[in-house]
């Protein structure tokens, strides 16, 4: 961990997560009503301008969405079982209007093979990232695929006792065997 982390969880000990919140964030100063207007314009600005994009700026918008929650994921210290490759391919799919049979006609890959990975029964391979990569217009490195990919394996070796008992089963000669 670095220094930052270090220092929030230093202050996660003292303080709740909304006291510091509440500690960095101005208060907006507004009353209710105030609040509730400023947030209406806000939410008819952005209804209007997304109306306004085209489909290119659309695909782009959403694909640069993607590509800054799986790094936040990435970079953050805790795993969470939703944020996984299946479910950040498929909402790739629903951004760039592409079904299964599609995307993996454009990233030459068996349409069965993208479906085992779309339903997390086989991992995204280094090759798939790249073709992803080069998919999104280099907008979504392989590297945030495959560090995605990895924290779920990490995750995997971490809580799962059932595999690692049945394949240290399989281990004939144990070259050190530690006292403790």
């Amino acid at each position: 961990m670095g220094k930052k982390d270090d220092l929030y969880e230093k202050l996660r000990q003292q303080y709740t997560d909304e006291e510091l919140v509440e500690s960095f964030v101005f208060p907006h100063g507004l009353t209710e009503e105030e609040k509730r207007k400023a947030d209406r314009e806000l939410w008819e600005f952005r209804k209007k301008r997304l109306q306004e994009m085209t489909p290119e700026e659309k695909i782009y918008s959403g694909l640069l969405r993607i590509k800054y929650q799986v790094k936040a994921y990435v970079e953050s210290g805790y795993y969470d079982e939703n944020k996984n490759v299946s479910n950040y391919l498929h909402e790739y799919m629903r951004v760039v209007a592409k079904n299964q049979k599609e995307l993996a006609e454009d990233i030459a890959v068996h349409p069965t093979r993208l479906s085992r990975i779309l339903n997390r029964r086989e991992k995204l391979s280094l090759a798939i990232a790249y073709r992803l990569e080069g998919h999104s217009g280099d907008l979504i490195p392989a590297i945030l695929w495959w560090k995605l990919m990895q924290k779920e394996v990490e995750h995997e070796i971490r809580t799962d006792e059932k595999e690692r008992r049945k394949e240290k089963k399989m281990v004939k000669n144990i070259v050190y065997k530690n006292a403790s």
